[in-house]
Parts: C-alpha cells; sequence; structure tokens
C-alpha cells in the first residue's frame, strides 16, 4: 500500500517539516530548496493538487490499499525535486536520502527509521513514473503559489530560447555505421543462441572484420593525400555492401524466429522476443545510415537533414545551426523558456524539430496572454521578428519588445522607441542568467535521460527545482531579508 504523506501522522521520533531548522548563514541551494518545500507543504491545496498528480501517474488504475509498502507520493515529489535541484545521480540522490538530516525531515523520515533503505533502483523506479505534462502542471501550481508573494510578477516576461544537447557522441558517418553493426551483431548472436540458429556462428570475425573496415575508412577519412577521395569512396563503398550483408542476414534470422517462435518455451520465447525487436530496431536504424553514408562519401550527393539519423541510441535527435563562435552546430533540441519579473520559469517548451524561434513567438504569446491575463509587458531578441510576428503580437500585447531583424531598421525601431521598450530592451539580457542556472545548476547543457519523453521529463523536473529554488529565496526575503538565502544578484523583467 502506498500512503500520499508520511508527515500527516507524526511519530514521536520525527520532526515536522515545517518546524525544521534552516541555517540563515548558508549560501548552499539545499536551504533554499528546503524552504520551497516547507511553502508547498503549508499550502493545502497546492500540496493537496500535486500529490493527486503524482497519484495519476504513479498508480493509475491501481488500489494504493492493498500489497505491498511503496514510496510514499510526496517523498516522490520531494526526490525528483532533489534530483535536479541539486543536480545529483541517482547514487547521490540515494546517499542524500539516507544519510542528510535536512532531506530525510522533508522526506518524513524520524530517528529511528535510520533502517529504512531508499535504493536507487527504487528511486529510479518510482520518480520516472512521473510524466512531463504531469510536472509542467506541478510547475504552474508553484509558479501561482508564487505569485500570491509576488503579484505583479506576471506583468512583464521575457522570452528566450537555447539548445539542450541529447546523450550522444558526434555523428559522423563511419561512427554511426560501426556502431549500427556493433549493436545488429551482438541481438543477432543473442537471438541466434535463443533459437538455436547457425546463421551467425561465425559473429566474432564478423565484428572483427567491422571494426577493421570502419578503421580502414577512418584512416581514408583523416587522411590529406591527392587520393584521398577515391581511397575514402572505396573504403566507404566495401563498408556499406558489408552492412548490407549483416542486415540481409539479421532479416534472415527474422525470419527463422518467426518460423521457430510457436515451439519456444515460454522463459526463451521472451528472451527471444527482446532480443528479435532491439535487432529489428538497430537494423532499421543501420539500413539508414549506410544509406546517408553512402550518398554522401560514395556518391558525393547531399542528404536533406531530414532524412538523416544523428543517433541511433536517441534518434529524436536534431541537428541544430546555431552560428555562434563556440557552438556552430549543437545536437539536441531548442528549448523555449519565459520567466516572469520574480524569477519564476512560468512556461518551458521542446520545440518541435525544425521550428524556429520566430515560428513559436505567436502561439506562446496567445497561451501566455490565456494563462495569465494580468501580462502586460514581453520582450524577445531580435531572432523572434517577422513582419507577421510584429504586426499580431502588437495587436495582442501593445507594449510588447521585439527588435526588428534588420540593422537599419532596428536603428530607427530604437531611435524611435517609447521608454517602456528602452527599459524592456535593456533588461532582456537578463534572462541569459536563467538559462545558465539552468544549465550550470540544474544540468540541462546536456540531458541525461533517454528518448524524447525523458528529454521532455528532465526539462521539466529541471524548471520545477529551480521554481522551488526561486520560491524558498522569496520566502526568505520575506521572513528574514538580511538572511544569506535571501540574497539575489537578479534584476526585474
Amino acid at each position: 500500500m502506498r500512503i500520499d504523506d508520511p508527515l500527516a501522522q507524526q511519530r514521536l521520533d520525527q520532526v515536522p517539516l515545517m518546524t525544521v531548522s534552516l541555517n540563515a548563514r548558508s549560501r548552499d541551494e539545499t536551504v533554499k530548496l528546503i524552504r520551497g518545500l516547507q511553502a508547498v507543504y503549508a499550502d493545502v491545496e497546492t500540496r493537496g493538487a500535486i500529490l493527486s498528480l503524482i497519484r495519476a501517474d504513479v498508480l493509475g488504475e491501481v488500489r494504493d490499499d492493498v500489497g505491498r509498502p511503496g514510496m510514499d507520493l510526496w517523498s516522490i515529489f520531494v526526490l525528483l525535486s532533489c534530483r535536479e535541484g541539486l543536480r545529483l545521480d541517482d547514487d547521490r540522490l540515494e546517499d542524500l536520502a539516507e544519510n542528510h538530516r535536512l532531506v530525510r525531515a522533508a522526506l518524513g523520515l524520524g530517528e529511528w527509521q535510520a533502517g529504512v533503505v531508499f535504493d536507487w533502483t527504487r528511486i529510479w523506479r518510482n520518480v520516472r513514473k512521473v510524466q512531463a505534462s504531469t510536472l509542467a502542471e506541478i510547475n504552474r501550481r508553484v509558479v501561482r503559489l508564487g505569485h500570491r508573494g509576488a503579484p505583479a510578477a506576471a506583468v512583464s516576461v521575457r522570452v528566450d530560447s537555447f539548445v539542450m544537447a541529447t546523450n550522444v557522441h558526434h555523428p559522423s558517418d563511419l561512427r554511426q555505421i560501426g556502431d549500427g553493426l556493433r549493436l545488429v551483431l551482438r541481438h543477432a548472436r543473442r537471438l541466434s543462441s535463443a533459437i538455436g540458429s547457425t546463421l551467425l556462428r561465425q559473429h566474432a570475425h564478423l565484428s572483427q572484420r567491422s571494426r577493421s573496415l570502419v578503421l580502414t575508412a577512418s584512416r581514408a577519412s583523416a587522411s590529406r593525400g591527392r587520393d584521398r577521395a577515391e581511397r575514402l569512396a572505396e573504403a566507404v563503398g566495401e563498408l556499406c555492401n558489408f552492412a548490407d550483408e549483416r542486415c540481409t542476414q539479421a532479416l534472415a534470422l527474422s525470419d527463422q524466429f518467426q518460423a521457430a517462435a510457436q515451439g519456444l518455451d515460454t522463459r526463451t520465447l521472451i528472451q527471444a522476443s527482446a532480443a528479435h525487436q532491439q535487432m529489428q530496431y538497430f537494423v532499421s536504424g543501420l539500413a539508414t545510415c549506410v544509406h546517408v553514408g553512402r550518398e554522401r562519401l560514395v556518391l558525393g550527393r547531399t542528404v536533406a537533414l531530414s532524412d538523416r539519423l544523428f543517433s541511433l541510441f536517441e534518434p529524436h535527435t536534431e541537428l541544430i545551426y546555431r552560428g555562434k563562435a563556440r557552438a556552430d552546430v549543437e545536437f539536441g533540441h531548442r528549448v523555449l523558456i519565459t520567466e516572469d519579473a520574480a524569477g519564476f520559469i512560468i512556461a518551458a517548451d521542446v520545440m518541435p524539430n525544425g521550428q524556429q524561434d520566430r515560428d513559436a513567438a505567436i502561439p506562446l504569446v496567445e497561451s501566455l496572454k490565456a494563462a495569465f491575463p494580468a501580462l502586460e509587458r514581453i520582450s524577445f531578441d531580435r531572432g523572434f521578428h517577422s513582419p507577421e510576428n510584429a504586426r499580431r503580437i502588437g495587436e495582442l500585447l501593445p507594449d510588447a519588445c521585439l527588435p526588428n531583424s534588420g540593422d537599419k531598421a532596428f536603428a530607427q525601431q530604437t531611435a524611435n522607441a517609447s521608454a517602456s521598450w528602452t527599459w524592456q530592451r535593456r533588461h532582456h539580457p537578463g534572462i541569459e542568467a536563467a538559462i545558465g542556472s539552468l544549465q550550470d545548476n540544474r544540468g540541462c547543457r546536456r540531458c541525461p535521460d533517454k528518448g524524447r519523453h525523458g528529454y521532455a521529463r528532465f526539462l521539466q523536473t529541471a524548471v520545477l527545482a529551480n521554481n522551488l529554488i526561486t520560491l524558498g529565496r522569496q520566502c526568505w526575503a520575506k521572513d528574514a531579508p538580511d538572511a544569506l538565502p535571501a540574497r539575489t544578484r537578479r534584476k526585474a523583467a
């Protein structure tokens, strides 16, 4: 069985969360995070809504009054907040939950419960059940709670985007083909062993041969001789032909599995089905990489970005041209964030592949205007400008700051601008600090989670942790303005 709140029924050895003593001289973000959790816990309406949202994802249609004990819903909320708020992996999070006094008090654990174990697998299996859409709704609840202490925060907001990279290596065509061959042979060997096939009895030799061909092609690509193009085309052509033969073998092995599936026992069938599913996935990915490698490196043709696969492990990865000195291209997705005057991130969305900043401007303003009727001012950078955006955003918010993308038009716009437009333009770069906080302090420079759903869930968890810390700092500023956790050098939007 599961309980919603371990702090609801107090134990003799338990310190109530609202009476936990926090260090007013600490600059560590743990103190701000715990203070933010206290503010959420003290508001009965917000706490009940958050626990109901988590219950729907974690339990679904399962009864919570029977069965073995599970992790408390409030504990799941605390742990997913600590994971990105303090930038921890699951192992460090396990150690924190078992040994940190403040975190254990937030989890509702008393001094006599030293034997309660938070294994990292237990944390991972529970926390990952909370979906990105649920976290986005929890974020809205936390922001709504923070706006009670700062009613004018949503009057002025600023918007910008950044790229959060996926956890992939640099996707060269040769490396992609090498990875595909390695994984196809690995899962094909497991499948053939499960069904007793001899089709890939020389898998060790084939693996060595694939590594040799990839190495030969890589050396030809790195050479600077006059015959580099001919050597590279020949080496890549031989590698692609070898990969095509392995794909044909894998498809033949798939046919053997389909024919032999009826005669397998349950355990063997489960193992073989898992290996078959993985093999089929990597065969399709390898075929795509072989096609792209042959077109680009052998035939010298251009392949559209929409037809390319930049990672076999994260197939949703997008190549993004940034045109910046440090990172001309990046592999990941654009993330659009909106910050209000109090420092809360009131909206964070993963932009679809291929969408540009100017394409997302109008839908964002319409959704923000519907969610925050008090919104009066919004500022963008020049990448969001287009004539249609300027016209439509001006109708929705007459006091918006949308700089023109042309140099001469921008200079004229600046010369004739109002005092409000100039003020917003001057303060707009402050959102870079919010982006830097997400990247450096919440781990949003590179997403460690897998899959498109994991990517969106990681972003929303990081935003939730950032908002809880902002809420905690707001509470410190109200209760003890001179305390170190209440200080900030951020300026209002």
